[in-house]
């Protein structure tokens, strides 16, 4: 019996920890407030809004509220966030969406030159858990916020446990099943060397050799 408690073990342990994986992938909510850009065409605001919100590509959309969502939950909270930025104002978008984390930037246009826009502001990540904001500062040339978001990305929202999409019901079979082999396996090599090891003294005298 001893000898099959490791491999039934490595099969149960290994089954609790991807349950526990699957959990914390989907408890961790994630709000995109938007953006705000001054001395713009509205189009540009409404540009940049979407292009910032490819940082979100590849987090689990279980735990992901795009824009849209955010603002049907949370308009006005929305609003007063862009008035002020504060963490209050952060808390109260949070609360509203059921999110621990909020992001949203607020930009103004500093070129000196009507054909090109600069982007110059901060970019937040809001953590409604320990109540505080991680700023990211960001002055570019407009055409060059495609790169700034993939920097934006790494920083402040890979940075972030368990964002990732989940395994797939099907890969999540495949390894446990895999596992599964793997401990039974295991068990027929126990139960072989169990059944080959002498069982002790069977009264037979010890053959000579003449």
């Amino acid at each position: 019996m001893k000898i099959l408690i490791k491999p039934l073990a490595v099969i149960l342990v290994s089954t609790l920890l991807f349950g526990q994986i699957k959990t914390s992938q989907t408890t961790v909510k994630i709000a995109y407030a938007g953006v705000q850009i001054e001395n713009v065409d509205p189009w540009v605001e409404e540009e940049l809004s979407k292009k910032m919100q490819t940082i979100f590509e590849g987090v689990n959309p279980e735990q992901f509220l795009p824009l849209n969502k955010v603002q049907d939950l949370a308009q006005s909270e929305i609003n007063e966030l862009f008035s002020a930025i504060s963490d209050s104002n952060f808390q109260k978008v949070a609360d509203k969406a059921g999110a621990k984390y909020v992001f949203a930037g607020k930009f103004k246009n500093v070129s000196p030159d009507e054909r090109r826009i600069m982007v110059q502001g901060e970019f937040y990540r809001y953590n409604a858990e320990v109540k505080s904001k991680f700023r990211y500062e960001v002055l570019k040339y407009y055409e060059r916020m495609g790169d700034e978001a993939t920097i934006i990305k790494k920083q402040l929202v890979d940075s972030i446990p368990a964002t990732a999409n989940p395994a797939t019901f099907r890969q999540v079979g495949l390894l446990f099943g895999l596992i599964l082999v793997m401990g039974l396996f295991f068990m027929s090599l126990s139960g072989t060397s169990v059944w080959g090891e002498g069982g002790g003294d069977t009264g037979l005298p010890t053959p000579t050799e003449n």
